[in-house]
């Protein structure tokens, strides 16, 4: 009996091992059918639309514009049912951009491998939906033509926006799909374009979507222009392929139907002489990265007052609201507003002035105004010097020197990268020291950008005080870690404002915020109901009226100019004499269409102003005399004023720097220096790009 049990189980394990003895090779069997089943499951559904495309071109070429639309707008809503209703609410401007949509889709007609070509158009409009859902997810604002142009700044500082797991993500999605485009390239089969067919076919979708584009313009100008004040209203009622499009013919500024030498004339005319103070101040602005009083907030609950300096100068000094151009995002927009005085209203859908027109033309701003007076125009920056071209935009602007963060020692950074305010206290008053003369300081800070969900633990942040009820966030820590930078600014704000009243010099500084931060707030989540306006604050170290007023940006330096007791420039007298009047804002668009696109008839025919020679730092950066270690293989450079930025090169050749201090830096050679050899050094971007070289130094 024994026996027999035993022989029973020996079989079963014989048996068992067997069978698990074949299941590598039946794993492997599966693997190798796998891609036969995988593309007999996909075969017959790809033939049946591949010859549904075959059969009826048009009327598929239609339903896929149908599709890809509805798909696109669902996406950008980020809700399919919002997708839905978008056809019905707005059945022209849908309409639309399914003809946009159909009209790249019709040129795939023209080619022998038609399917490829309209998996590849279709790819094209599947990835900017998704792009720009995830560039509105976190910075508040939908995605435009224009942010191509902005990319190479945004690269450098991508790993802000996204986790490096995010990144790889979208690589591998990437590489995925153009290896499916590739095959399907190969596989796809010939097919004799009807050439009459694709050519009736394009001609009827440019003229639909003409038509259709017009239907939303016609009669309309004035009210599509308020519909694009609030670019991300506009893309929920225009749509996302209409206003992505409409921004790559949308440009500048039109020229206004009553254009002329005469009514140019006739309003510059009208203007007041310019007029001059005996005493001058230096004029310091500083714009503040997404700074914002939370008190404005509804559902908003803290124990302290986050930013107490700048609420205690909002009682003593001139304030007000300031009506900024975007929301979450856009800074060089504000930027430009302010510098500039003019309105942005005027221009593209979501352009920006430093990517288009101001790449190719100067202009008149404060700082040329305020150069006429004396005065020396110093930018500061601790981020990039190349985000926004601000390196070759700043000299168009008319600016004499540009301190970006790579010219900055001592930086500190906060949670997430982003350099911490408290640095540029000490440029400021750099800046001001090594010049001669008035200076007219223009800063613009970084600390309180975005993402904020990113990176964030409450062991990094100072303030944690803080509740915000609001159902559209998903990370609690990130308004937290938000006011822990608002907090840090304001102390920013506190120690340049006791640095400046240590000064005998008579000093103004103007406080303001760019734009509100990229978190879901809503016009009616504001004590003030409007998401476009965030605050400014007019202090000064000697005695200076208050005026309270609420301000467009364009409108900023007029209003401290006027209590200053300046009229000085074009813009700047327009604003200050006719803000208020009744043609206010059509001569506002007459002036800027002639300083930038017309004939400048205001500055007697031809535009007296060009790009500055711009000096990046204040401070030469010398490279005074060297050492070389065989054994280290290192070369140790002496000199002055170098930053973490700085990099050794020899006869033009970068070598691995590493900073030591503002006066060492250090260099990896496999081989000695040379006799003849000339050592300089540069300041480098993170984007490699050169802003600076010094003098050479001849070794010996």
């Amino acid at each position: 009996m024994q026996a027999e049990r035993d022989g029973a189980l020996r079989g079963l394990v014989k048996r068992a091992g067997g069978y698990l003895g074949s299941v590598p090779g039946r794993v492997a069997g599966a693997v190798r059918r796998a891609p036969k089943k995988l593309g007999a499951f996909f075969r017959a559904p790809i033939k049946s639309i591949s010859g549904a495309f075959d059969r009826h071109p048009v009327t598929a070429t239609v339903i896929l514009a149908f599709l890809l639309t509805e798909f696109i707008e669902m996406v950008a809503r980020r809700s399919p049912w919002d997708g839905i209703v978008f056809i019905f609410a707005h059945p022209v401007s849908f309409f639309t951009n399914m003809c946009i949509i159909m009209m790249t889709l019709s040129t795939a007609h023209f080619f022998k491998k038609r399917p490829f070509y309209l998996s590849l158009i279709s790819s094209v409009w599947i990835a900017l939906g998704i792009v720009d859902a995830v560039v509105e997810s976190f910075r508040g604002i939908p995605f435009g033509l224009i942010d191509i142009k902005v990319l190479p700044s945004v690269l450098p500082i991508l790993n802000m926006y996204l986790d490096v797991w995010q990144i790889v993500l979208v690589c591998v999605a990437a590489v995925l799909v153009l290896a499916a485009l590739v095959l399907l390239y190969i596989k796809s089969g010939k097919r004799k374009p009807r050439y009459n067919v694709a050519a009736i076919f394009m001609a009827a979708s440019v003229l639909l979507a003409a038509g259709s584009y017009s239907l939303t313009v016609m009669g309309r100008e004035e009210k599509r222009q308020e519909d694009f004040s609030n670019i991300t209203v506009a893309y929920r009622k225009y749509g996302f392929t209409y206003c992505f499009c409409t921004g790559a013919v949308d440009q500048g500024i039109h020229q206004p139907g009553f254009y002329s030498r005469a009514a140019v004339n006739w309003l510059v005319g009208n203007l007041d002489e310019e007029e001059t103070p005996e005493v001058l101040p230096n004029i310091i602005m500083v714009q503040l990265e997404s700074f914002f009083d939370i008190s404005h907030l509804d559902d908003v609950d803290y124990v302290e007052d986050p930013i107490p300096t700048f609420t205690a100068m909002k009682e003593r000094c001139s304030s007000g609201f300031l009506t900024v151009p975007s929301v979450g995002a856009g800074t060089a927009n504000t930027e430009f507003e302010v510098l500039s005085g003019m309105s942005l209203d005027f221009f593209g859908i979501g352009e920006y002035p430093y990517k288009t027109i101001l790449k190719e033309e100067a202009c008149e701003t404060v700082v040329r105004d305020l150069k006429e007076l004396g005065y020396t125009g110093t930018a500061v920056h601790n981020n990039m010097g190349t985000f926004y071209s601000r390196d070759e935009v700043f000299a168009q602007l008319g600016f004499d020197r540009f301190i970006p963060i790579e010219f900055m020692d001592g930086v500190e950074y906060n949670p997430i990268g982003w350099a911490r305010d408290a640095v540029l206290t000490d440029e400021i008053l750099k800046a001001m020291d090594t010049s001669a003369g008035l200076d007219f300081v223009f800063t613009i800070t970084v600390q309180g950008h975005g993402k904020y969900q990113r990176g964030v633990d409450s062991v990094d942040m100072e303030y944690t005080d803080v509740e915000w009820a609001n159902e559209e966030e998903e990370d609690d820590a990130a308004f937290a870690y938000y006011v822990s930078q608002l907090s840090e600014t304001d102390r920013f704000i506190a120690d340049l404002t006791a640095a400046l009243s240590r000064r005998a010099e008579p000093t103004v500084v103007v406080f303001y915020g760019d734009h509100l931060p990229s978190f879901s707030i809503g016009s009616d989540q504001l004590e003030n109901g409007d998401i476009f306006q965030t605050e400014y604050v007019i202090w000064s170290n000697y005695e200076l009226p208050e005026h309270d007023e609420d301000l467009n940006a364009y409108q900023l330096t007029a209003k401290v100019l006027k209590e200053l007791g300046i009229s000085r420039g074009l813009l700047t007298r327009y604003h200050q004499q006719m803000a208020g009047s009744q043609d206010y804002l059509d001569g506002l668009k007459l002036l800027e269409y002639d300083m930038l696109y017309g004939d400048f008839y205001c500055y007697g025919g031809s535009n007296p102003y060009e790009a500055t020679d711009l000096q990046m730092g204040v401070e030469p950066i010398v490279a005074r005399h060297y050492s070389y270690d065989v054994a280290s293989k290192e070369l140790t450079v002496y000199g002055e004023n170098f930053t973490p930025f700085s990099a050794v090169t020899l006869d033009g050749q970068e070598a691995p720097t590493e900073f030591i201090n503002s006066g060492t830096l250090k260099a990896t050679l496999e081989d000695p220096p040379f006799f003849g050899q000339v050592l300089t050094v540069r300041q480098v971007t993170k984007r490699g790009v050169t802003l600076y070289e010094s003098v050479g130094l001849v070794l010996k």
